[in-house]
């Protein structure tokens, strides 16, 4: 196996990113330069790509990947709608609400097949259904779909809004739960918080006693694609085939670390070693089971239902998120994955 190292991180210009080049020893000089901007920093969540790499999948199509951590996720289209970057990790809301203010990115394939986000309650709180959160204080990043969402759930479960406490607390949620100060997560991702939560507690962190997970997409929020790699709209046009190329070798890592799962959060922790092991082969697992679906079964590793883009724009319009229509034909396509 190729050996890569992570170089420190340098401020880009207009302090948009910090760059992390994974490198080999040894790099073919005919290789091309790829660009693509990471959702934040690396994590477990990038394994794909970041074994995908160490495994060459991307080499063998003519491809040397530089990732970009940019600053904030939104940063990563903008990256990607300048040129600075020719693919970006980025959310499905993300894309739309880009869509709604005129920024023309385009989603050529879905990392995760179902939204990941609910609300994560300790099980000591023998708490059964949405409407038993009245009277606690549930904490949130901030991030309005997240709101929005956790609001459209907790009404359908039953709860009055009026006296759910919802509290904004960024991304310091975990200690604050752990520390009592809040009684629920109200934004939790399934394949990150409640590994955590356990190995906090000193559990397995595959432990699925410790917690009750009630799933957003379980009380009338429609099914939605959580990150997925957008790029440009004139960009894609310009080059299909560098995109294609990324993309298959996107696929290859894609189903080499859902077959490899252990190994593949050794690969990542090779390059973050802060990451615990224990953690990440429980986040891999959960991630592995939302890259797949019945269109991927049918279609192939990334692709899209345009119907299912369709729905999310419809609820983010009624919730206010975004202030027109957008044309979900104009967002995504799945021509880059054929």
């Amino acid at each position: 196996m190729t050996a890569f190292r992570l170089k420190p991180w340098t401020i880009a210009v207009a302090a948009l990113t910090s760059t992390i080049a994974l490198t080999s020893s040894v790099l073919a000089a005919d290789l091309t330069k790829f660009r693509y901007a990471l959702i934040a920093k690396p994590g477990i969540w990038d394994a794909a790509v970041i074994n995908g790499i160490d495994n060459k999948f991307f080499a063998d199509e003519g491809l040397e990947l530089e990732l970009i951590s940019p600053t904030s996720p939104a940063d990563g289209l903008k990256l990607v709608a300048t040129g600075g970057a020719e693919l970006a990790t980025a959310h499905s809301t993300d894309v739309i609400t880009a869509r709604s203010k005129g920024l023309p990115v385009v989603s050529i394939g879905a990392n995760h097949q179902t939204g990941t986000t609910g609300i994560l309650v300790p099980a000591e709180a023998g708490v059964k259904d949405l409407k038993q959160l009245e009277g606690k204080n549930v904490g949130i990043t901030g991030i309005p779909f997240n709101k929005v969402m956790l609001e459209h759930s907790l009404k359908a479960g039953g709860a009055d809004l009026s006296k759910v406490n919802v509290v904004t607390v960024g991304f310091t949620q975990m200690p604050l739960l752990l520390s009592q100060r809040i009684d629920a997560l109200g934004d939790a991702i399934c394949w990150d918080e409640p590994p955590i939560y356990n190995v906090q507690i000193k559990k397995p962190a595959d432990d699925k006693s410790t917690y009750t997970y009630f799933t957003f997409t379980d009380y009338g929020v429609p099914r939605f694609y959580t990150f997925g790699l957008v790029g440009d709209e004139e960009a894609l046009k310009k080059n299909p085939d560098l995109y294609k190329k990324f993309l298959r070798a996107w696929r290859k890592s894609v189903e080499w670390m859902i077959a490899n799962q252990s190994a593949a959060a050794d690969g990542v922790i090779k390059q973050i070693p802060s990451i615990s092991k224990e953690e990440a082969v429980v986040s891999l697992a959960e991630i592995a089971s939302i890259s797949v679906s019945a269109e991927t079964e049918a279609n192939g590793i990334g692709w899209q239902d345009p119907a299912v883009w369709e729905k999310q724009e419809k609820f983010m319009l009624e919730n206010g998120l975004i202030s027109a229509d957008v044309d979900v034909s104009q967002a995504v396509t799945n021509d880059y994955l054929k």
